[in-house]
C-alpha cells in the first residue's frame, strides 16, 4: 500500500488497494493517450476549391464524314471551322485530402497523403463520378529524405514548382487554355511508384527520383506488347533543382512515362517586384517494346459522333488520326509576374510548341498560346482572379488549310482549407 500525506503535522494513512487500483490504470490511459498524441502529427484534413465564370470562343477544323454510319475522321481539308461561344462554370482542379505522420522514433516517421480531385460545378467528373484520384502515398522520412509509394506527380511534373519561393513557374496552372498541358507534353501523374525525394542539400540542391512498376502479366499480347519486363521499373522520372533566395533553375529527365521519354529546364528569378521565369522542353515517344501505356498526350481531346475534338484542345485535330498521338515534340514558355501594389498581381505568359505527328507524312503541327492575368490575394489562403486566354494552332494543308483559335476569359475564385 502506498503513504499519503496531509501536511506535515498529520499522520500517514494508508490508501485502500480498491482505490488505488483505478486510479493507477487511469494515470496510465493518461499517459499512453500523451504519448500517442506526441508520436503522431494526427491527420490533417485540406483541400483547395477553385471555381471560374468561362467565356469560350472556339473554332474547330471541320472534317468530312465517312463511313456507315458516319463518323468523323481527323482528315480531308475544309475551309470550313465552325465556331462555338458559350459561357461555362469550371472546377479547376479542386480537390480535398487528408494527410499527416506517425513519428517511429528520433530519427524516422511514417508520412502518408490521400487527396481526391472534386468538381465543385456539377459534383461529377468526365466519367461520372464524383471522386478522381489524384496524389494518393505512403512513405518514410528521415534526415536522409523520403521514400513514398503510391500515386504521385512525376519528378518532371512537379519541377514546376519552385521549393524555395513556393511559386508555380507555370504561372496559369490548371487554367483552361492556357494551362501549358493544353500544348505541352509531360503533365504526368503515373501509377504503382517507388519514389525517393532527398532533403534540402549542399546548400540549395534537392533531388528527386520516381521508379514507375509496369505489372506486367508475362502473357504475350503481340510482338510489340509480349509482357515480359521483369525488371524493378520500366519507366523513370528524376529531377534535380538548385535555388535560393532569389532565383531558381531546375532540370528533370523522364524515360517511358506515359509513353514518353522527356527533357525538361526550367529557371526563375526575382528583379524586385518582378518575377521571371522560363521553360524548355523536348520530347518524343517511347519507341521500345515495354513501353507503359495506354499512350495518351494532350488534355482534353475528344472523338465523338457529333464532330472531331469537341474538346478544350485542338492539337490533336492536325494528327490525321482518330486518336491523339506524337512522335517528337518540342516547346518553350517565356512568363512573368508583376506585384503592383498592395494585394495586385499581373501575369503575362506565352508558350509555343512544334509537334512531329505519329504519322509523318503530315507537317509539324504549331501551337502559340498567350495569356494574361490579374489576380487580388485576399490573403495567404485565397484570391480572386481574371484572365484572358488564346491558343492557335497550324498544321498540314492536307487535313485544314485555316488556322483555328480558340480564346477563354474568365473570373473566378480560387482558396485553400
Amino acid at each position: 500500500m502506498s503513504a499519503q500525506y496531509y501536511g506535515k503535522l498529520s499522520k500517514s494513512r494508508q490508501l485502500p488497494t480498491r482505490f488505488y487500483r483505478p486510479l493507477a490504470l487511469t494515470a496510465l490511459a493518461v499517459a499512453a493517450a500523451l504519448s500517442t498524441q506526441a508520436q503522431a502529427a494526427g491527420p490533417t484534413i485540406y483541400g483547395k476549391l477553385n471555381l471560374s465564370a468561362q467565356h469560350y470562343k472556339f473554332e474547330k477544323l471541320e472534317f468530312g464524314q465517312t463511313g456507315t454510319p458516319a463518323s468523323y475522321l481527323h482528315t480531308g481539308a475544309t475551309a470550313t471551322v465552325p465556331e462555338l461561344e458559350q459561357w461555362a462554370i469550371e472546377s479547376n482542379a479542386s480537390r480535398f485530402g487528408i494527410k499527416g505522420d506517425l513519428t517511429i522514433n528520433d530519427e524516422l516517421k511514417l508520412v502518408y497523403l490521400v487527396e481526391y480531385g472534386i468538381d465543385a460545378d456539377n459534383g461529377t467528373n468526365s466519367n461520372g463520378r464524383e471522386l478522381s484520384q489524384r496524389n494518393i502515398y505512403a512513405g518514410i522520412e528521415g534526415r536522409w529524405g523520403t521514400v513514398l509509394l503510391g500515386k504521385n506527380d512525376s519528378p518532371l511534373k512537379t519541377l514546376l514548382a519552385n521549393p524555395i519561393t513556393r511559386t508555380d513557374i507555370d504561372r496559369f496552372n490548371d487554367a483552361a487554355l492556357a494551362d501549358i498541358g493544353s500544348y505541352l507534353v509531360g503533365e504526368n501523374r503515373p501509377d504503382n511508384v517507388i519514389q525517393y525525394n532527398s532533403p534540402i542539400f549542399w546548400q540549395g540542391f534537392e533531388f528527386k527520383l520516381a521508379a514507375v512498376q509496369n505489372e506486367e502479366t508475362g502473357v504475350l499480347v503481340s510482338a510489340s506488347n509480349p509482357q515480359d519486363d521483369d525488371g524493378l521499373a520500366t519507366g523513370y522520372s528524376s529531377s534535380l533543382t538548385y535555388g535560393k533566395g532569389t532565383w531558381f533553375v531546375g532540370v528533370a529527365v523522364d524515360s517511358n512515362v506515359v509513353a514518353t521519354d522527356a527533357l525538361r529546364l526550367t529557371g526563375e528569378i526575382s528583379l524586385g517586384q518582378v518575377k521571371l521565369g522560363a521553360i524548355y522542353q523536348t520530347a518524343e515517344q517511347h519507341d521500345d517494346t515495354d513501353r507503359i501505356g495506354p499512350f495518351t498526350t494532350f488534355v482534353g481531346s475528344s472523338v465523338s459522333a457529333s464532330g472531331a475534338q469537341n474538346g478544350i484542345n485542338s492539337l490533336g485535330e492536325w494528327d490525321a488520326a482518330s486518336g491523339t498521338a506524337f512522335k517528337e515534340q518540342d516547346g518553350y514558355v517565356l512568363n512573368a509576374t508583376w506585384k503592383i501594389a498592395g494585394p495586385w498581381t499581373a501575369k503575362l505568359q506565352y508558350g509555343h510548341s512544334k509537334t512531329t505527328p505519329l504519322n509523318t507524312s503530315y507537317d509539324d503541327v504549331k501551337a502559340d498560346a498567350v495569356a494574361l492575368g490579374l489576380d487580388y490575394r485576399l490573403n495567404e489562403a485565397a484570391r480572386l482572379y481574371s484572365y484572358y486566354a488564346q491558343l492557335d494552332t497550324e498544321g498540314d494543308t492536307a487535313i485544314g488549310t485555316v488556322k483555328p483559335s480558340d480564346s477563354t476569359f474568365a473570373v473566378g475564385l480560387d482558396f485553400r482549407f
